[in-house]
């Protein structure tokens, strides 16, 4: 017997995804995820269509959470806890999927979808 859980859909991105190339910033900032919960979206899992990089700086890949998950924001955090950009210089290679909780990110190069969820 299937139960239907929007908090599980929602947390695994069945809210939606968006196809983007090119270098324009892409935010899920004020995005109401669900009406009835109140939730702000975030992009929870990120797919990678060919190999891709983000923009260096504080706009490439921004955590919703600092030091929680990998960004190009801050310089060390609990999962690269040696300093260093996370994101800065890496080469996320076609077919792979990140997850986490992001807030919005702009690319270098490449093309993604990336999955929505609150």
């Amino acid at each position: 017997m299937g139960i239907n859980s929007t908090e599980v859909s929602y947390g695994f991105g069945q809210m939606g995804s968006i196809h983007v190339r090119g270098t324009t910033a892409v935010t899920s900032n004020g995005v109401t995820a669900d009406p009835g919960v109140g939730a702000e979206a975030v992009f929870v899992a990120i797919t990678f269509l060919e190999d891709t990089t983000f923009n260096t700086g504080t706009g490439g890949l921004i955590a919703e959470q600092t030091q929680l998950y990998p960004d190009s924001t801050y310089t060390s955090t609990s999962i690269d806890p040696d300093g260093g950009v996370v994101t800065d210089g890496e080469t996320f290679p076609k077919g792979v999927t990140i997850y986490g909780r992001w807030t919005g990110f702009t690319l270098a190069t490449g093309g993604v979808i990336a999955y929505i969820g609150y």
